[in-house]
């Protein structure tokens, strides 16, 4: 207090005093350094946010694609038919093969493995009986003269078509019989099944994955991706196959069940033959 101040002079003295010392200690505290500061004994923590985490980078690669079906293609190779009266047709189908790549899951920030292509081949065979057990010997489809039907054998043709529509020929027969057959094995049990199993493999594939830092560049991912892909396809086209080779093919199941339209089209012929040229 600045001597010989008294009165109202004294107490402006010590209200700007006590001001400027409680500014002092405000101060204090707004530049006080890491770890506490202290005002009036008491502590006041200072939070502090932690280094952040270094963004991911995602690989500059094609995006994975989730729910993304693949539709397989199927060739069939079919030689030039045979003749037996013993040796059947065959349908041989080979093993299903896939291409695909490492594709990037952004929202997941990992590697996933998607299918690209998937391919099956096949051959199918047809064997036919001898031209004589044909009532349309030539061209090879039923569609030919009845040049083999006559007045003395149209009732035994009628009654073998009519008979073994959906069963093992017995003498006559029809050329169609064998295309629709076989046509059965390839394009409804053999397909049905792969396609059945393939969305199974799919929804499989799709739960691989492999994180970036292991798995650095495509090369990478592929070569711990692909590995895994190839067993589950394989897993389940080998299901594939197990179910189509437990499909039965004896008189009346499916297969011949198809082939009874070419029966049934060539009974109609030679009944209509017969008619026409007015044979009892």
């Amino acid at each position: 207090m600045p001597a010989g101040a008294t009165g109202a002079a004294a107490l402006l003295w010590l209200q700007r005093t006590a001001g400027n010392a409680a500014v002092s200690q405000l101060l204090a505290v707004q530049r006080a350094g890491a770890g506490t500061c202290k005002l009036d004994g008491d502590e006041l923590p200072v939070q502090r946010a932690g280094p952040k985490a270094p963004p991911v980078i995602l690989p500059a690669r094609p995006a994975w694609q989730p729910g993304r079906h693949v539709t397989p293609t199927y060739a069939v190779t079919r030689p030039a038919a045979t003749r037996s009266n013993s040796t059947p047709s065959t349908t041989k189908t080979d093993d299903p093969t896939f291409t695909g790549a490492p594709a990037v899951d952004a929202k997941g920030k990992v590697w996933r493995y998607q299918l690209a292509t998937v391919k099956s081949t096949g051959t199918i065979q047809l064997v036919y009986y001898t031209a004589d057990r044909y009532p349309a010997p030539t061209p090879e489809d039923d569609s030919g003269a009845l040049t083999n039907t006559t007045a003395g054998n149209w009732k035994a043709i009628t009654k073998d078509l009519k008979k073994h529509r959906a069963g093992v020929a017995d003498f006559w027969s029809a050329y169609r019989r064998e295309v629709l057959h076989e046509d059965y094995h390839w394009n409804v049990e053999w397909q049905g099944k792969v396609n059945k199993h393939l969305q199974k493999a799919e929804k499989r594939i799709a739960a691989l994955k492999a994180d970036f830092a292991a798995a650095p560049t495509e090369a990478d991912a592929d070569a711990a991706l692909k590995p895994q892909a190839t067993t589950i396809f394989k897993d389940e086209t080998d299901k594939a196959r197990a179910a189509y080779d437990a499909l039965g093919d004896d008189p009346g199941d499916p297969p011949y069940l198809a082939q009874a339209p070419a029966m049934d089209a060539l009974h109609a012929r030679v009944m209509a033959h017969a008619k026409a040229n007015k044979w009892s």
